[in-house]
């Protein structure tokens, strides 16, 4: 036996009498070799038997203790007379070419972007459950299941966010599945399930609401959004059918599927049976909507320069059986797209019908009516021309509210629909406005009348008063598109000083009116207190006019400083924020009234040295002491808070 350095060390024979040895005898002298040498030695059996070269790969032991594939050629060699001489033996490690060949194997079954198994690896999938389940008598049930509002997400964030969304959903499913069940991607949105050993229907109908629930489960997108996505799907039963192949039962699945799709807005669930006829269900809100326990109720919104209500926002509200009355936060996620037309019908028919009420009492208010992005469709504009022509109210008084955050299943078609609505005289507005990223876009594309701001950047003023720099912008951008701005969340008495501070036309909120039924408020209107009070009436209003008096004071120095008096730009006394600090008792030469003396002197500082120096931009010492100002100004206002709380 001869062997070179390599195979000396492959088979770690320094430290045993190798000389001469078969492997089975070496076997013996490397017990943790033993394996190793036995399959050698039958490997060598193979290429005496075959009497020429053969070609074997065989697991060694690397020098690094992982364990290797060699492919190894065997040429046996005989004596003149037959006899068995010995065997050339050569060996070269394929390891890394074996490693990319299970590589492309796997990748020709798996999908790229899930890691999923594909429909390749679905069809040889098909075939060997389909054998199980008449070998083991079981039922096979076969899913092919599609996402729906899959398309919204690749229109409103990208494909990459699209395809986020169907790595999420491959991960899920698998966990949810049993290790006996089976998931495939097909492509696109679509999906195939496998489940097998199933005993019957019912043992089947838990499965199936496990994947429902990992389908909608909320998904976060690396942007930082959060979006939510359905299903349909059609379920085949293996063997109730007459149907051998399992390409035959993917096109009957196919089938069922498309019945679910068909009646996705009232389906009880989101799959169908093939055979069976989609079961549709109505909710507990559904039913409230279908028996007309609808109430609409109204929220006044303030003409804030005219001090007088002049408006109301039509809510929907249902009141059970039992008294109790259900706002739109605890029945909307109850509805489906057609429940929310309906609803938005019913809403608007009984406006029409309360205007005339209003009017003859002497309270003639515009109202807005909340509808559905998705509702914006022919028969919506269908329809509202025909209530519109039974209805003697102007239509100019009706605005209709779109939720900013909603998404148009058709973003040129639902334009036709909105220019074919102001057609019919009726107002839009674009409602949240601020509470989703295409904000602009849509103010700038659609053709809306107003807009109306999230009530989150309002509502927390109180707690984050620098949002009234954004508050302000919105209100410039309006102002300066033709449109007018209707601010909601207007919840305390502060916040309300706040805005009308800044000027705000339309203001809506607890802090005005509570939402409330038509009688209630028709004694509201009657007997309201007086609106007209002189503003700012206490600190969170003072700083909103500071905010306001420091940018009027800006654009106009910027612009000509020598149209500006400079002996009453440094003279605090005349300035309007001076009375405001006057009238609330903080004139007393205290930190507040010191620090806005400091901000005069400083903006009139710059002012002339702007008359000097055109060119000077230094605006730091003014910045400085407005900001002093500024923060002398929140901290009074939280310690007034505070101690109104305590």
């Amino acid at each position: 036996m001869m062997t070179n350095a390599v195979a000396r060390r492959l088979f770690q024979l320094h430290d045993i009498p190798w000389q001469g040895k078969t492997d089975l005898e070496l076997a013996e002298l490397r017990p943790a070799f033993r394996a190793i040498h036995e399959t050698c030695w039958l490997d060598d059996e193979k290429a005496w038997q075959a009497g020429q070269m053969i070609v074997v790969e065989e697991n060694m032991v690397r020098e690094d203790g992982q364990v290797a594939t060699f492919e190894t050629r065997k040429m046996p060699v005989f004596t003149q007379d037959g006899q068995r001489k010995g065997l050339v033996v050569i060996g070269r490690d394929i390891t890394e070419r074996k490693r990319l060949e299970e590589e492309l194997s796997r990748q020709s079954t798996t999908d790229s972007l899930t890691h999923l198994p594909n429909r390749r690896a679905l069809e040889a999938e098909m075939d060997r459950a389909l054998a199980r389940a008449q070998r083991n008598e079981k039922l096979l049930a076969v899913c092919m299941l599609d996402l729906d509002d899959f398309k919204p997400v690749n229109d409103n964030y990208g494909h990459a966010s699209g395809d986020e969304v169907l790595i999420t959903l491959g991960k899920r499913l698998p966990k949810i599945l049993r290790r006996t069940d089976f998931v495939a991607r097909l492509g696109g949105d679509e999906f195939v399930l496998l489940i097998e050993d199933v005993d019957d229907l019912d043992a089947l109908e838990p499965i199936l609401n496990k994947v429902e629930q990992a389908i909608t489960t909320p998904i976060p997108l690396g942007n930082g959004k959060t979006v939510r996505v359905g299903m349909s799907m059609g379920v085949v039963i293996y063997p109730l059918g007459n149907w051998e192949t399992g390409d035959r039962i993917l096109r009957e699945a196919d089938r069922a599927l498309y019945e679910s799709k068909s009646h996705k807005g009232e389906r009880e669930r989101s799959w169908v049976l093939l055979g069976e006829s989609p079961k549709l269900a109505r909710n507990p809100v559904q039913q409230l909507l279908d028996k007309g326990a609808l109430e609409v109720w109204y929220q006044p919104i303030l003409d804030n320069r005219a001090r007088k209500i002049v408006g109301a926002e039509a809510l929907a509200r249902f009141q059970t059986e039992d008294g109790r009355i259900w706002s739109p936060a605890e029945f909307l996620s109850h509805l489906q797209v057609a429940d929310l037309f309906e609803l938005s019908r019913q809403v608007l028919e009984q406006t029409l019908i309360d205007l005339p009420i209003l009017d003859a009492a002497g309270f003639p208010l515009w109202v807005s009516v909340n509808i559905d992005a998705r509702s914006v469709s022919d028969a919506f504009v269908v329809y509202l021309r025909e209530v519109i022509a039974k209805s003697a109210i102007d239509p100019h008084r009706i605005t209709l509210e779109i939720l900013e955050g909603s998404d148009f299943p058709d973003q040129g078609l639902a334009l036709e629909h909105l220019h074919a609505l102001k057609e019919q005289g009726v107002l839009l507005a674009l409602d949240d406005v601020g509470s989703a990223y295409a904000s602009l876009l849509r103010i700038k594309d659609l053709p809306i009348d107003k807009i109306k701001l999230d009530q989150g950047f309002v509502r927390t003023l109180e707690e984050r008063p620098q949002n009234l720099h954004f508050l302000n912008s919105i209100e410039d951008l309006a102002a300066g598109m033709g449109m007018d701005l209707v601010v909601e969340g207007v919840e305390t008495d502060d916040i309300l000083d706040a805005v009308t501070v800044l000027g705000v036309k339309f203001l809506q909120g607890y802090g005005i009116a509570r939402p409330m039924p038509l009688a209630q408020l028709q004694e509201f209107l009657a007997h309201q207190s007086s609106l007209h009070r002189q503003h700012p009436t206490g600190l969170l209003g003072l700083y909103a006019a500071q905010l306001a008096n420091h940018s009027i004071l800006k654009k106009a120095i910027r612009q000509n400083p020598r149209l500006v008096d400079h002996v009453k730009l440094a003279d605090a006394t005349t300035c309007p924020i001076h009375d405001d600090l006057r009238r609330l008792g903080l004139d007393d030469g205290g930190s507040l009234d010191r620090l806005h003396q400091e901000y005069h002197r400083a903006i009139a500082v710059m002012n002339a040295m702007l008359i000097s120096s055109p060119t000077y931009d230094d605006w730091s010492a003014v910045d400085q002491a407005r900001k002093a100002l500024k923060r002398a100004i929140l901290e009074e206002f939280r310690k007034a808070k505070e101690s109104r709380d305590l």
